[in-house]
């Protein structure tokens, strides 16, 4: 099956650091879901240290995904910035990824079994839920986003790319402030009892171009999670650019005291900038710091970068499997979904086997049995490879050769 993000084919030295965390951040996302779905209410309680302690890293899981996706595709990207952008394989390969991403986040989300029970009874039936905007589709327009802003890099031709980055980066974080602020004061019309169900954005337009913004199904909205791409792949130019100072131990200590740094102090930036803008009536409180969570999370991210950095220059790291599933996201990422949601077929083991019912322990144990299930497939993925090669060609229309 293809490979969630290409590997380098260059002969520069591979710089292992970048499949760890994006192992660790499969393999988190496994480990969050598997558990998440079985384990009871009653243990959901922050006042369980240790909940409160699997709660906290089950929230860095996301912005771990989709940072490590921007990074190793803009590595990849700005391999040779002297050719033009068509004639860059990996902007060609980036356009594909993009269709296949929303063609596979759409695609998962079909109900065989509902679509069956409609036709079968003759009842009405609402494709509300096929609209919803989950990780594949945001993961795709993430990199869209990063394609396009290189391209304007391109057409410019001048300043370093990790600018345009981190530029494109703070602004579609600025307008995830405005709209949480929006949803927030939505939330809050809703609670006060003036209306009963929320204005989404933008009003007016079609629910499946809302869920991408803010709809009724929008759990990663794009607005939400681009951000994370786009610094990731700042992150990814920064790295090409000092590739060769990849290996010393400065590199990584600095990924790591910024990373410290971020977390912890850009709270407070966001209060004294929001003092100043709302001093001259531009926003209205709080509205920067509605972004502090998001930035300290990335802050969380560019740290531990910086741990695998210092693992990766001072270990020489041959757990090749381990690699392995990291290269490999995008058919770990399909496949659970059919598994536990009932992607496609409409039954999966949440709600016919759990649903948020089970202690700690045999909710672990599940987690724990599935990972290594995973992992197992990840280790005989070249035959699930071809077979998958063979299905997207039916769909495309062409021939195997």
């Amino acid at each position: 099956m293809t490979q969630a993000f290409e590997s380098p084919i260059d002969k520069r030295p591979r710089l292992k650091f970048i499949d760890m965390a994006r192992s660790i951040a499969i393999l988190l996302m496994l480990e969050g879901h598997f558990t998440g779905a079985a384990l009871s209410s009653e243990y959901r309680n922050d006042s369980y240290w240790l909940y409160s302690v699997w709660h906290n890293i089950h929230g860095l899981t996301s912005p771990l995904f989709f940072t490590v996706t921007g990074l190793i595709f803009v590595y990849l990207l700005s391999a040779n910035n002297t050719i033009k952008y068509f004639e860059n394989i990996r902007v060609k390969k980036g356009f594909k990824r993009v269709r296949e991403l929303i063609f596979w986040g759409y695609f998962i989300q079909l109900n065989l079994w509902s679509i069956g029970q409609s036709f079968y009874y003759n009842s009405e039936f609402h494709f509300d839920w096929f609209y919803a905007f989950h990780v594949l589709q945001s993961i795709g327009f993430g990199i869209f986003f990063l394609l396009l802003i290189y391209g304007i890099f391109k057409l410019i031709n001048k300043g370093p790319l990790y600018l345009y980055y981190l530029i494109a980066g703070l602004i579609i974080f600025l307008f995830y402030g405005f709209m949480k602020n929006y949803i927030q004061g939505q939330e809050q019309l809703i609670a006060n009892g003036v209306k009963s169900v929320p204005t989404y954005y933008p009003a007016g337009a079609p629910k499946f171009i809302q869920n991408m913004f803010y709809g009724q199904y929008s759990d990663f909205s794009f607005v939400r999670y681009s951000g994370y791409t786009i610094l990731g792949g700042m992150l990814g130019s920064l790295i090409r650019t000092y590739e060769h100072k990849a290996k010393e131990w400065w590199f990584g200590a600095s990924f790591l005291v910024i990373g410290v740094l971020l977390s912890v102090f850009i709270q407070l930036v966001f209060r004294e900038v929001d003092h100043f803008t709302e001093y001259i009536g531009l926003t209205d409180h709080g509205t920067y710091e509605l972004n502090a969570t998001a930035f300290i999370r990335f802050g969380q991210v560019v740290s531990l970068l910086g741990i695998l950095m210092l693992v990766d220059s001072y270990w020489n790291v041959k757990a090749k499997l381990f690699l392995k599933i990291g290269q490999n996201t995008l058919p770990i990422y399909v496949v659970h979904v059919i598994i536990l949601y009932g992607g496609i077929f409409g039954f999966g083991l949440k709600p016919l086997a759990f649903d948020m019912n089970l202690g700690p322990v045999a909710s672990f144990s599940i987690s724990l049995a599935f990972i290594t299930l995973f992992i197992i497939m990840v280790n005989y993925i070249e035959p699930l490879e071809r077979i998958y090669s063979r299905f997207i060609n039916v769909f495309s229309f062409k021939k195997n050769k």
